[in-house]
């Protein structure tokens, strides 16, 4: 598969031609015979709408209630991958608990512990854009937990890992 090397990076999108922006940028990234991860972060305002919901609900929302924050995240990946496919590319949406972003478990503020790259390189090497939910991570007990920083996070660790895998394999 061309040069082998995996493109990773983090897009928001929080309208269809967004999404169908990214959408067509990682498919010409796969034309150019690399192997492609997007990061999907939901816009700023989605996430401080659902801080707002939840005071409303009450004065003082408990910080495990990270699967709240995460739910955007989780919409707009499974919408990206439509938009791929639609556009005539395989694609799969993960969240970080499919693929195995391991965190502590500090809510709202974790910290990446680990990450499985299995699951992403068998969907790469089956010639598969990968869409990864940012921000977002599983806690050792299997709770939902969100990133101290978000989704940029998420890019970074992820292009490091893959980076430093592929390494290793060669």
């Amino acid at each position: 598969m061309g040069s082998g090397c995996a493109k990773v990076w983090r897009s928001s999108v929080a309208t269809a031609e967004r999404i169908m922006r990214a959408a067509r940028r990682a498919l010409r990234a796969k034309q150019d015979g690399k192997q492609v991860i997007v990061v999907v972060s939901a816009p700023r305002r989605h996430h401080d709408e659902l801080i707002s919901l939840a005071r409303e609900i009450c004065d003082q929302p408990r910080p495990r209630n990270d699967m709240l924050l995460s739910h955007r995240r989780t919409d707009l990946h499974r919408a990206m991958a439509m938009a791929i496919q639609s556009l005539g590319q395989p694609a799969i949406s993960f969240t970080g608990a499919q693929i195995g972003i391991v965190t502590d478990s500090f809510h709202t503020k974790a910290r990446i512990k680990n990450i499985s790259t299995a699951r992403i390189r068998q969907a790469l090497n089956e010639g598969k854009i990968v869409i990864v939910a940012g921000f977002q991570g599983i806690d050792e007990a299997y709770n939902i937990t969100t990133l101290a920083v978000g989704s940029d996070t998420t890019a970074v660790a992820l292009a490091a890992v893959m980076k430093q895998r592929s390494g290793r394999q060669r």
